[in-house]
């Protein structure tokens, strides 16, 4: 499934609900193959435990992960420490059972479980905040190559696609694919229907939800009425033939006939060939120079997901006065691996007025504060002309930097390009996924989705300003 192998991020399917959730499955997959003694050992070679999270110190961010912890700890293992023994090698509490070798399979099963699909993952670019990637339909002479660099997540269809004419990619075992597949289908067209439509016969009731007859339009509103005209003077002269595609596929139509009741045979031409680089389309992958690439490209997409609430959140967008830019982190991954909130966390401490200052003084504050979790995007000069936005640190009332909590901002260095970061914001939030393979089978993933933000941001930020003693005031 396409959606499964481009967005999921390895790194944020952490915290305490998960580490448990893994542990039970281990469990249950090693008592199911009949090895209770090995799942005993593996109870006991990692133990979970509740995590302390330095910037929850009062435990009251995240209050579900204590709820967890009273439940799951002690009961099942910690599946995050047992991925990486298995990773490493066999641990102790295998080969140590009654059939280390049937445990070890039904181990290396669970592992495989848990790691999910081999090559998942890895076409994010933080820096762009978009997936990247190629797809390849048939092999061959025939193959082409379509790539897509601006899918922000969800579902992938034509309009995130762009084809590659001149590329070729060649992948192990092409030799063994078969041909590509013809077909010839005999259909039954059917009228065209809509809602609204006028009715092809006399004394037959319209539908009265919708009359296009009172459409209000102005002279120079020329697509509002060419839709009126063509809906009540040529509405009904269109058949529909359903056509059923194959998924993961370039679908594309050799010929068709079409037979009347007299057994008359007429063959209609590709429309598209006479309107060709005229005027808007739709449904077509293009190339960078306005070529069409012939057929309806069929992503290997899968049913609608199930999306759940986001675990990490982050704005991106400009403060005009304080000539920056803020990456703020909204909602991180808490204790139990849930989202929570960062704006309940402790105020960032001001730096203490001097306590030998006069009372007529002034005393030089070099940059005011800003709360932890606003994570500057300084202005930088890549080359002459060249304007990109790169990410600092702030300085706690210690001196030292203050880094992200997620995982979202973790790249360093981190540059975005000015034109990533428009002048309404940009909306980052990694959100768990899940939705059926086409066996049936789950399919479990966490990505990334991008979307508009809230505009323009407003952090107080002063820097080099001078400040009276609280007694002068």
């Amino acid at each position: 499934m396409l959606e499964e192998m481009v967005e999921h991020v390895p790194k944020a399917s952490s915290g305490l609900r998960w580490r448990a959730e893994a542990g039970a499955a281990l469990i249950e997959a090693l008592t199911d193959a009949g090895h209770p003694d090995a799942a005993d050992g593996a109870r006991t070679a990692y133990p979970l435990t509740d995590s302390d999270d330095p910037r929850d110190p009062d435990r009251r961010l995240d209050p579900v992960a204590d709820d967890l912890a009273l439940c799951l700890v002690g009961s099942v293992p910690d599946g995050e420490a047992a991925l990486a023994a298995l990773r490493s090698g066999v641990p102790e509490w295998i080969a140590s059972a009654a059939d280390p070798a049937g445990a070890e399979i039904a181990a290396r099963e669970w592992l495989a479980w848990a790691d999910g699909p081999p090559d998942r993952g890895g076409c994010w670019t933080t820096s762009r905040l978009e997936h990247r990637f190629l797809l390849r339909f048939g092999h061959g002479d025939t193959a082409a190559v379509v790539a897509a660099t601006g899918f922000g997540g969800g579902s992938a269809r034509w309009h995130h696609l762009t084809w590659l004419p001149e590329a070729m990619v060649a992948l192990d075992g092409d030799d063994e694919l078969d041909e590509p597949a013809e077909r010839t289908d005999v259909l039954l067209a059917t009228p065209l229907r809509y809602p609204g439509q006028p009715a092809d016969r006399y004394w037959q009731l319209e539908d009265g939800a919708v009359d296009i007859a009172a459409i209000e339009a102005q002279p120079h509103d020329l697509a509002r009425l060419c839709l009126a005209e063509f809906a009540l003077n040529s509405g009904d002269d269109w058949l529909i033939v359903p056509v059923d595609g194959r998924a993961g596929a370039l679908n594309q139509v050799r010929s068709v006939v079409v037979r009347n009741s007299f057994g008359e045979e007429t063959s209609i031409g590709d429309a598209s060939a006479a309107r060709r680089g005229r005027g808007f389309r739709i449904f077509e992958v293009t190339a960078e120079d306005g070529r069409e690439l012939d057929g309806v490209v069929l992503a290997p997409t899968g049913p609608t997901p199930l999306v759940g609430d986001p675990i990490e959140e982050v704005a991106l967008l400009r403060d005009e006065v304080a000539n920056l830019a803020w990456a703020v982190e909204t909602v991180v991954p808490g204790r139990s691996g849930d989202g929570r909130r960062r704006d309940g966390e402790s105020p960032s401490r001001r730096p203490r007025t001097p306590d030998d200052i006069e009372p007529g003084d002034l005393w030089y504050e070099l940059a005011g504060t800003v709360p932890a979790h606003w994570i500057p995007l300084v202005p930088v000069r890549l080359a002459p002309g060249q304007v990109a936005l790169r990410k600092g640190a702030m300085l706690d009332a210690a001196g030292e930097p203050v880094h992200p909590a997620g995982e979202l901002l973790t790249p360093t260095p981190l540059t975005f390009p000015m034109e990533e970061i428009p002048r309404e914001g940009v909306t980052v939030r990694t959100v768990p996924v899940l939705s059926r393979r086409r066996n049936g089978s789950y399919a479990r993933w966490t990505g990334h989705r991008v979307n508009v933000g809230r505009g323009e941001g407003a952090s107080a930020f002063v820097s080099d300003a001078a400040h009276l003693p609280p007694a002068a005031r």
